[in-house]
């Protein structure tokens, strides 16, 4: 009897604590959390950013009202928004009700009810804001607030006005757990003390060993001899974007300095500067290594391209060219080109210097010097063969770079810092001044031993005020990378640092 009384009071208190217990907002009920300053927003507990194509769109506090460009929130909701750029007026339509709001005006029309605003719709930076609690409530939704964070907390269902309990929310605790996470990306900009001078610069730290941060070299257009400014550039949806190798500004044809490799093409190879690939799961591999291409057909016989869409054509050589270079490539040194399209070989004919030949959008042109050609060891090659196209290094890497499993791939020089020590060693095309002893803007990236990716930029250094700048970040190897009217740096919807001129290969950082 006291057991069957004892079970009977603990199901009472059961159910009068489940009754304490008041949702935040109705279960089942469509929520967006937004962060005041913030490009994050939670959509029932999923984060995502505002305005994926542009990350510095984030809630404003304008006159004490938060404004938001309101078509990702209403749309969210299954409302609609659009614009109408003749009378300035966005209108949004939910829930059976509309709201006009015109840019500048102080009222709005709500069910065609004229109704004063606190703060008129505005335009900042193409972006129409309108005031987030005005509009929403407007439409039949519910808004809350919570302070500490600086949240604003949208709901189909009714909110608490008690800031414990809207942190008690899923969707708030998915988009807080977001936002206090250790950032994978951070920039510090501050003077650092060398022994050859102080310097100023914006560094950024990488952290490569989180799953989210993604690496990728790019190229404009993905097509050699492309440039664009950097303000294009930059709207890749990336937190971070460098300039990359050096190139041929002054030249007709602006080829990029050492080889470029973008997820997994290559765009240029041309052995002999320092390099860094980088692997899809992020690892870092540094060296110079002697990269090659295989032409490998299924009758056994097989080629070898020494560089990758390079203008070096001579008797000795051969070179690879893919639709990376265009539609076709002109001929300068007599030899032969084999075609490569569908994966099969189609043609392989006689070239002479002043012609041309095409290069198929669905394959590959190799061309080969005459010498080449006259080895005992060279096979005439058989149409219709079925080839296999794969770069490999020729010989060992002194370093230990391994080119398995690289899929982005960029050069620089001088090299500022080998397997942790400063390092002094120059290349040809890389022993004037403006390499040595001028102070200029410059560019460089570096690796840590635990994994950290380090992007800098100075308004002005010599390479050794860069050489100890690199060694006191942290890094164990580290390379200059293009400098001077070239100096770029994006961070997170800022440029930090705009180029003089239009560039060709960059470096982006993503977080997903």
């Amino acid at each position: 009897m006291k057991r069957s009384k004892l079970l009977s009071l603990v199901l009472v208190l059961a159910m009068l604590l489940s009754c304490m217990i008041v949702p935040a907002a109705a279960v089942g009920k469509k929520t967006a959390v937004l962060k005041i300053g913030s490009p994050y927003c939670a959509l029932d507990g999923q984060v995502s950013t505002i305005d994926p194509d542009n990350r510095s769109v984030a809630p404003v506090i304008i006159n004490t009202r938060t404004m938001l460009p309101i078509r990702m929130l209403i749309e969210h909701f299954g409302g609609d928004v659009t614009w109408d750029g003749a009378s300035r007026q966005v209108t949004c339509t939910l829930n059976g009700r509309t709201v006009v709001l015109t840019i500048g005006s102080a009222s709005a029309q709500v069910n065609g009810v004229e109704t004063p605003l606190d703060v008129p719709a505005t335009i900042r930076d193409t972006r129409t804001l309108v005031p987030v609690r005005f509009v929403t409530e407007n439409l039949s939704l519910h808004v809350g607030w919570e302070p500490q964070n600086r949240l604003v907390v949208v709901s189909q269902g009714e909110l608490s006005t008690d800031s414990s309990q809207l942190l008690a929310m899923q969707e708030v605790r998915a988009l807080l757990s977001k936002l206090n996470a250790p950032k994978p990306v951070a920039l510090e900009s501050k003077s650092y003390k060398l022994a050859s001078g102080t310097v100023s610069a914006n560094v950024v730290t990488v952290d490569l060993n989180n799953p989210a941060v993604r690496v990728e070299a790019r190229h404009v257009d993905g097509t050699l001899n492309h440039t664009a400014a950097f303000s294009k550039i930059v709207n890749s949806g990336a937190e971070v974007v460098i300039n990359a190798n050096f190139f041929n500004s002054y030249d007709k044809v602006q080829d990029p300095i050492g080889s470029l490799m973008c997820q997994g093409k290559p765009i240029y190879i041309n052995s002999g500067v320092p390099s860094l690939g980088i692997t899809a799961d992020n690892r870092a591999f540094w060296g110079d290594p002697s990269i090659f291409t295989r032409v490998q057909s299924d009758d056994g016989n097989s080629w070898a391209a020494y560089t990758v869409n390079t203008m070096d054509q001579s008797s000795e050589v051969s070179v690879l060219y893919t639709p990376a270079r265009g539609s076709s490539v002109p001929i300068t040194a007599n030899g032969f080109a084999m075609t490569i399209s569908g994966g099969k070989i189609t043609s392989y004919v006689p070239v002479s210097a002043g012609s041309s030949a095409a290069i198929p959008a669905d394959g590959f042109l190799l061309y080969m010097g005459t010498g080449f050609t006259a080895t005992e060891y060279f096979r005439t090659p058989n149409v219709g063969s079925t080839v296999t196209v794969t770069p490999y290094q020729r010989v060992e890497d002194s370093e230990g770079f391994v080119l398995d499993g690289v899929t982005q791939l960029i050069s620089g020089a001088p090299r500022l810092v080998k397997d942790g020590q400063i390092f002094t060693g120059l290349i040809p095309g890389f022993e004037e001044s403006r390499f040595t002893s001028a102070s200029t803007p410059r560019t460089a990236i570096g690796t840590t031993a635990d994994g950290r990716l380090i992007l800098v930029n100075v308004k002005a250094a010599t390479i050794q005020q860069m050489r100890e700048l690199m060694l006191a970040l942290g890094c164990e190897d580290a390379t200059n990378l293009d400098g001077g009217a070239s100096t770029a740096m994006y961070y997170q919807g800022k440029t930090i640092a705009a180029p003089g001129r239009a560039l060709t290969s960059t470096l982006h950082i993503f977080v997903d």
